[in-house]
């Protein structure tokens, strides 16, 4: 049965990640006629198509808005299709109507490809040798098209030629910036009609998965894209808020005015949400976020740069790899649908839920999972990726996702000495990791439900994946060792686990949100109204956020 997603991605930080999401999803594809089949159906997310050539090709089945100038080298309609063939200076003022001695052109410098960007053009280039290269992404990575791995489909990729992206300042500013471009007749048109034209082609639209920038302009383009997908559609639609570690100032405004800006989008874009989608989950690898963005998350074996957005979009887009594993394997358990999480995750109307991810799964080479869940039987095994947020270990709805843990490290086997210890363990009992790893959330969590989804391959550590997160205690298959390995040692893959959580401890997370939009003046910053904000509607706003948090607290009543 198909279960077609679409994905859509809305701003810069949001194509960071997205970027990295299908590097990731296209290191995992098998080439080999002979080998075994692998348990991800990547139809899901993936898209067949020919060109004019009549050649097939598997492109991301996914929607890119950014501003102007982020493509820089790539045509906007992609390279994969054929480019067009640009007019020359003479051409061009054929075209135009008036004289051609009082037309002035204008041309933009060439952008130049980096060096990753130039190798993906040769063919018959080994894997061993593009493995080998290193190509320090995280000094020169200044896009995320420079990292692309992936190519896209002509109508993929709309950019918003009304803003221009700037590396000094961010010109796109407010949610109300964003909502007024949506109803500008021809973005709104152009937008749409992509949409339309990809779930033509499905079969079985599961529904949609959003990834977007919401601290800024971004926000208002998602909020009225979501309201056309649940008034047109009427699918389930997932949405990953994202917040950059590294944010610029706004277009004439000071730090103090920009991190204002910021928690009012963020705020209303909240708020907003609550009622467009059926589920929203806010990522970030920052600890705290509205006003300040400081508290670095941080993993046992795992180091990186807190402000470097290649990187921190790496973290983000392994969690939304393996958590969405559950509504995108082959054989779906019950409950394996986009529609199924959305509806587990959401008790009591509470649609934002929290991230969580171990990476990597912090497990020695040398023990089974049944010794390393005895021994973290007092340790939360992921770390949090929604800011301002601590979920206990009471009442607790979330949905799990493990990888990588191979069938021989689940538990010895019965007629092995050394298995004696282990079958006075209760979970001796548990023949599966899924089947284990529910056993153990349920010994951990009170008054809690756990749906859990496991998949025995690991996650692909390839180029242009920032390999240089692990440190050097994780071995070639991802697994922690006693010993130091070296700077030398590479990781090739790694067992992974991602949650997501719903409790009444978000509670505090939207409580925090309100507290701190609640101190600004929104008069002081005349840019919202300019830009078509209603201060009744502003209130509203507010108030529907503080009814939002009322749906979390222990007295809640339907």
């Amino acid at each position: 049965m198909p279960r077609e997603i679409l994905t859509l991605q809305l701003g810069n930080y949001a194509n960071y990640v997205g970027t990295h999401l299908w590097n990731l999803q296209e290191s995992s594809f098998c080439y080999d006629p002979n080998a075994e089949a692998g348990e991800v159906d990547h139809d899901v997310l993936y898209r067949e198509g020919r060109t004019a050539n009549r050649q097939t090709t598997y492109t991301p089945r996914v929607l890119v808005v950014d501003l102007k100038g982020t493509l820089k080298f790539m045509p906007q309609e992609g390279e994969l299709y054929g480019r067009k063939i640009p007019l020359d200076e003479e051409q061009m003022l054929e075209n135009v109507v008036w004289e051609s001695g009082r037309v002035e052109v204008v041309k933009e410098a060439k952008v130049e490809k980096n060096e990753f960007q130039k190798d993906l053009e040769v063919a018959g280039k080994s894997e061993e040798e593009e493995e080998e290269k290193d190509y320090n992404f995280k000094e020169t990575v200044q896009d995320w098209i420079d990292f692309s791995y992936s190519r896209y489909h002509p109508r993929s990729i709309h950019i918003v030629n009304q803003y221009s992206h700037s590396k000094e300042e961010n010109q796109f500013d407010t949610i109300t910036n964003g909502m007024q471009l949506w109803h500008d007749f021809d973005f709104q048109d152009e937008f749409t009609d992509k949409i339309r034209q990809y779930l033509e082609e499905c079969d079985g639209c599961q529904g949609f998965q959003t990834i977007m920038d919401c601290v800024d302009g971004f926000s208002g383009v998602g909020v009225k894209m979501l309201e056309h997908l649940q008034d047109e559609y009427g699918k389930a639609s997932l949405v990953f808020p994202v917040i950059p570690p590294a944010i610029l100032n706004f277009k004439n405004a000071d730090k103090t005015m920009s991190s204002s800006v910021r928690v009012i989008n963020t705020a209303l874009a909240v708020s907003n949400l609550v009622e467009c989608c059926s589920l929203f989950v806010p990522l970030s690898t920052m600890g705290r976020c509205w006003r300040d963005l400081d508290k670095p998350r941080t993993w046992s074996h795992l180091s990186y740069e807190q402000t470097n957005l290649y990187q921190t979009s790496a973290i983000l887009a392994t969690f939304l790899d393996t958590g969405s594993l559950r509504y995108r394997l082959k054989n779906p358990s019950s409950g394996g649908f986009l529609g199924s999480l959305c509806g587990d995750l959401t008790p009591y109307g509470r649609k934002m839920a929290a991230a969580g991810l171990a990476l990597p799964f912090p497990m020695n080479t040398s023990e089974d999972l049944i010794d390393f869940l005895d021994k973290s039987d007092q340790m939360c095994l992921h770390t949090q990726l929604t800011p301002n947020t601590t979920v206990g270990t009471n009442y607790v709805v979330q949905s799990v996702s493990i990888r990588g843990i191979p069938g021989n490290k689940l538990k010895r086997p019965s007629t092995a000495k050394s298995a004696q210890r282990q079958q006075r363990m209760a979970a001796y009992r548990c023949d599966s990791v899924s089947e284990m790893m529910q056993f153990y959330y349920q010994c951990q969590l009170h008054a809690s439900m756990s749906h859990v989804t496991a998949c025995r391959a690991p996650m692909e550590v390839r180029t242009p994946f920032p390999y240089e997160l692990f440190d050097s205690r994780v071995g070639h298959d991802g697994f922690v060792t006693e010993l130091d390995l070296g700077v030398n040692q590479a990781t090739s893959s790694t067992p992974t686990l991602a949650t997501l959580q719903n409790s009444g401890d978000l509670a505090d997370t939207l409580d925090s949100l309100h507290r701190e939009v609640s101190r600004i003046r929104i008069a002081r910053i005349p840019r919202f109204v300019e830009s078509g904000l209603e201060l009744e509607d502003y209130k509203e706003s507010l108030e529907r956020l503080v009814d939002f948090k009322e749906r979390y607290e222990d007295n809640y009543e339907l």
